[in-house]
């Protein structure tokens, strides 16, 4: 039952949204790209939040304090269930775009919201496609745009964490921005068991900011910022 609500309020609510498609043009049409970003993160927070709350999560969040709100930081979490993007942009002290698979591109409204919120959509499969991808990111979050990323690739479906693709933290070596751990605990517990939601405890956790500077390649980066996920899960 709860997985029916969770696709019905889903679906739901893109639907209902669809007419923001228009504004959204019009926005960039008018030049006002601060107003479509303050529209679209409204939106997007509201279903974020409902979609969390419909899935059975009781989150405990710690470290906000750890991020800094006066510029852009990439944020680089472990990747362990479906819920993972809507649990880290509903509870991060500042919204972001995300490093998303290419499949969610093509997903009706969304992949056009996603897309003009500044994610970049990844295809693992294609080098060269991936490296034009991190570029993308790059420029994105020097502009001022934070951004999020999952390392492991792909959902690691329980509580251990896969090997990080180092080459995604290029973003932060090239760009020079800050680097914040997201730890997100038992999210797989909530969507893992034949594709239905169960209620679980999840907590997620922002670690001390980490200065790329302080590394020489993106290997070393990614060692430590695997370090500060791995404690608190």
């Amino acid at each position: 039952m709860r997985t029916l609500v969770f696709q019905g309020y889903l679906w739901g609510f893109i639907l209902s949204k669809a007419n923001k498609t228009f504004t959204i043009k019009r926005l960039n049409k008018a030049g006002k790209h601060k107003e479509k970003l303050e529209l679209i993160n409204r939106f997007i927070l509201r279903c974020t939040k409902k979609l969390v709350k419909i899935s059975g999560a009781d989150v405990t969040v710690t470290g906000t304090e750890n991020v800094p709100l006066d510029k852009p930081v990439l944020y680089v979490g472990n990747h362990q269930g479906n819920m993972d993007i809507p649990l880290l942009y509903s509870t991060a002290p500042q919204t972001m775009a995300f490093v998303a698979k290419k499949e969610m591109e093509k997903i009706p409204l969304l992949g056009y919201w996603m897309k003009e919120r500044g994610c970049v959509f990844l295809d693992r499969d294609n080098a060269r496609s991936s490296l034009k991808a991190i570029n993308e990111a790059i420029e994105k979050i020097k502009s001022g745009c934070p951004m999020a990323i999952f390392p492991e690739g792909t959902r690691s479906r329980g509580p251990y964490v896969g090997d990080f693709k180092a080459g995604s933290l290029r973003i932060a070596m090239k760009s020079g921005v800050t680097v914040i751990p997201v730890s997100i605990k038992d999210s797989y517990k909530l969507s893992e068991k034949k594709g239905k939601f169960t209620p679980a405890k999840v907590t997620v956790h922002y670690s001390e900011p980490i200065d790329p500077k302080n590394f020489k390649n993106t290997n070393e980066l990614a060692a430590e910022v695997l370090t500060q996920i791995k404690r608190h899960l």
